[in-house]
């Protein structure tokens, strides 16, 4: 009788773990949810035909081309073929003192990312006015390991740029209607209804 028994609330107290952790999970899922947080997939946006235009670096570039297609975007060499330009008017990586120790000696460096842009149609009218995305990281500086701040420094700006081309592509995705989208769409179905 006792192995019975035993054996059985074993059983229960799996079941009720298993309970528990499904309904924490529950909780966690509902939490960050509630505070916007979602894993990062494909962004939906509002047009395929994209030039990338404007002042900036390579890796920027790359980053931001590399994003626009994985989520179907056509890029295009020419202002005509695009629905959208989407202008870099500047992009700025820099590194500021943030603090000294008693001796004068730097103890820290803010690492600051910016990117300046406008949306414009190939009319030159501005779908998203001119913005800005900008971004700060603090470090730690110390004065024997020179050689490896420096490759801790380029990380930081490598995962910042990253962070900003993400923010941006939400930026674009924000853009619901583009103007002349509709009378464009109007004339197209006007022009099939006469043939």
């Amino acid at each position: 009788m006792r192995k019975a028994i035993n054996t059985s609330s074993a059983n229960y107290s799996d079941k009720r773990r298993e309970f528990l952790g499904g309904g924490f999970a529950l909780l966690a899922a509902g939490v960050l949810s509630a505070c916007g947080w979602r894993l990062r997939g494909k962004i939906d946006l509002p047009y395929k035909n994209l030039l990338v235009s404007g002042t900036m670096t390579p890796e920027l570039r790359n980053d931001l081309e590399m994003y626009l297609r994985i989520n179907d975007v056509n890029l295009v060499t020419k202002a005509q073929d695009a629905e959208v330009i989407l202008e870099i008017i500047t992009e700025q990586n820099a590194r500021q003192v943030l603090s000294y120790n008693g001796a004068g000696q730097i103890t820290a460096y803010r690492i600051i990312s910016r990117i300046a842009f406008r949306v414009f149609n190939p009319d030159g009218i501005e779908v998203l006015p001119e913005a800005d995305i900008y971004l700060t990281r603090d470090i730690d500086f110390n004065q024997s390991n020179i050689q490896s701040f420096d490759l801790l420094v380029n990380e930081f700006v490598k995962n910042m740029r990253i962070d900003i081309v993400g923010q941006l592509m939400r930026r674009l995705a924000s853009i619901k209607k583009l103007p002349g989208q509709e009378s464009s769409n109007t004339t197209k179905s006007s022009k099939e209804d006469k043939r």
